[in-house]
Parts: C-alpha cells; sequence; structure tokens
C-alpha cells in the first residue's frame, strides 16, 4: 500500500466512533525501518486549542484494521 493511498482514508477511533482525521505523515523508526506511527491531521478544532497545534501522533500499534475507506485506531486520549 502507498502512502497516498493511507492518506485518502478516515481515521475512525473505535473507543468513541469519532473521525479524527487523516492521516498527514508517518513516522519511521530508522533502526528497523518499520512505521512507528502516523500523525492524523485532526479537524476538531478542541484539540488545536488545547494541545496548540492539530496534528495527533497514534503509535502504529494502535491501529486496528485498515480498511477500504477507514482506518480504525484504538486510541483513548483523543479529546473531542
Amino acid at each position: 500500500m502507498l502512502l497516498g493511498e493511507l492518506q485518502s482514508k478516515d481515521v475512525i477511533n473505535v473507543v468513541d466512533g469519532t473521525k479524527m482525521g487523516r492521516i498527514a505523515n508517518m513516522e519511521i523508526d530508522i533502526t528497523t525501518g518499520k512505521i512507528a506511527a502516523i500523525i492524523v491531521q485532526s479537524n476538531t478544532r478542541l484539540v488545536n486549542f488545547f494541545t496548540g497545534g492539530n496534528n495527533i501522533v497514534i503509535p502504529w500499534n494502535q491501529i486496528v484494521k485498515i480498511g477500504g475507506e477507514v482506518i480504525i485506531v484504538n486510541y483513548s486520549n483523543f479529546l473531542k
């Protein structure tokens, strides 16, 4: 799968069903070459207000499923 294909999918939090946004970038572990985390550009203004930014870093191990249209994550630190 290409990065562009991942970036076109909505990221959905399985904890509360919220749409978190879309992948803006990825964090790569340079020692292993594996993806360490995805960086989601949030469409929630409160995240921007409280954190000073609108990016959410989600560790790769919190991705539950990558589907045809969405990426399901288990992320309990997401602010509504």
